[in-house]
């Protein structure tokens, strides 16, 4: 079903060592978190820097508040202690980020200026 919500922007033949069922759950996080807060289409953009391999995600919702974005890596946090726990966890980004950093990786949160 993403598939009409996701634009990706990779070039073809770009290889990397990583375990693709971790990847797998970066990307469902990622981007599942994305179309649930900012709607499709999601943008997806694999690149390589150097050595590195650099995937973007970016939606054009509403941007997350600046007192936030520190945490919404944190496991459990809600940026709104009013959100019924059926719209999420709270652990989806915290979890992503545990297999970036299995992977020797990181991921970032940030406000796009258009979205």
């Amino acid at each position: 079903a993403w598939l009409d919500a996701v634009h990706l922007d990779a070039e073809r033949g770009m290889m990397a060592r990583l375990d693709p069922r971790r990847l797998d759950v970066i990307l469902a996080n990622l981007i599942g978190n994305a179309l649930k807060h900012g709607g499709s289409p999601v943008g997806v953009r694999v690149r390589t820097e150097g050595e590195e391999l650099v995937i973007e995600v970016r939606d054009h919702g509403p941007g997350i508040p600046e007192d936030v974005l520190p945490h919404v890596f944190d496991r459990f946090y809600k940026a709104s202690a009013s959100r019924p726990r059926s719209e999420g966890s709270g652990l989806g980004l915290s979890i992503a980020m545990e297999n970036a950093h299995i992977h020797g990786g990181d991921i970032s949160a940030a406000n796009s200026p258009d979205g």
